[in-house]
C-alpha cells in the first residue's frame, strides 16, 4: 500500500547512511550507523515531543513497517534505536529492521519515515487515597498501531513486508543468524 492512501501522515524524513565513524571500542557490525534526515518542514518541536506516534517506515513510497511509540524522547528517539542497531545491544526486531533498510540503501531505493501523531488526553484519575488529580498523557500507542495494522491488513489481506511479529512471521534465517553471530561477537570481542 502506498503512504499516499494514509490521511492525515507527516513526513519526518528520509533513512541514510551516517558519514560519522564508529570510534568507540566495542565491536560493531557496521562501521556507519543510520541516519535519519529530518524533513525541513516538520514542525519545530514534534521531533521529541511525548506523544502517541504510529510510524511508518516506507520504501519507494510503498509502506513496508508500521510500528508505535509513545515515548517521552519522541519519534526522534524511537529510530535513534533503529539506526544505532549494529553499533550497540539491540534486540532481534531493531537489528532486523537495520538490517533491511540497509539492504534497501544497497539498492538504491529511498527509504522514509511518516508519522500519524495522536494527541495527548486530559482525564481526571483517583490517587492511592481517593484523591481526584487530573493528568495529561497520551492515549495507547499500541491499541492504536493495532487499528492501523488491522485496517491494513482489511485493504491488502495482509501485513506490511516488515510487519514479522505482528503477521506471525519469523524473521529470515540469515538476518537471525547474522544476528546471533553480532551478538556472540559484542559480547566477547573489543574492536581494535
Amino acid at each position: 500500500m502506498n503512504i499516499s492512501n494514509i490521511q492525515g501522515t507527516i513526513r519526518v524524513g528520509q533513512i541514510d547512511i551516517s558519514s560519522k565513524k564508529y570510534s568507540g571500542n566495542k565491536y560493531v557490525l557496521y562501521d556507519y550507523k543510520l541516519k535519519l534526515d529530518y524533513d525541513k518542514s516538520l514542525p519545530k518541536g514534534l521531533k521529541n515531543k511525548h506523544m502517541a506516534i504510529i510510524y511508518f517506515f516506507v520504501v519507494d513510497g510503498e509502506i513496508y513497517k508500521i510500528g508505535q511509540t509513545s515515548g517521552t524522547s519522541g519519534i526522534q528517539g524511537c529510530m535513534g534505536f533503529y539506526c544505532s542497531a549494529g553499533q550497540d545491544d539491540p534486540g532481534q526486531s531493531r537489528f532486523a529492521i537495520n538490517y533491511l533498510v540497509r539492504q534497501q540503501l544497497k539498492q538504491n531505493k529511498k527509504v522514509e519515515i511518516y508519522i500519524k501523531t495522536i494527541p495527548q488526553v486530559t482525564m481526571k484519575v483517583e490517587g492511592l487515597f481517593g484523591n481526584q488529580v487530573t493528568i495529561t498523557t497520551p492515549p495507547s500507542a499500541k491499541e492504536v498501531e493495532s487499528a492501523c495494522l488491522a485496517d491494513y491488513v482489511s485493504r491488502t489481506g495482509t501485513h506490511p513486508i516488515w510487519n514479522f511479529q505482528e503477521s506471525g512471521r519469523a524473521y529470515p534465517a540469515h538476518i537471525k543468524e547474522s544476528f546471533g553471530a553480532y551478538v556472540k561477537m559484542r559480547g566477547k570481542t573489543i574492536k581494535s
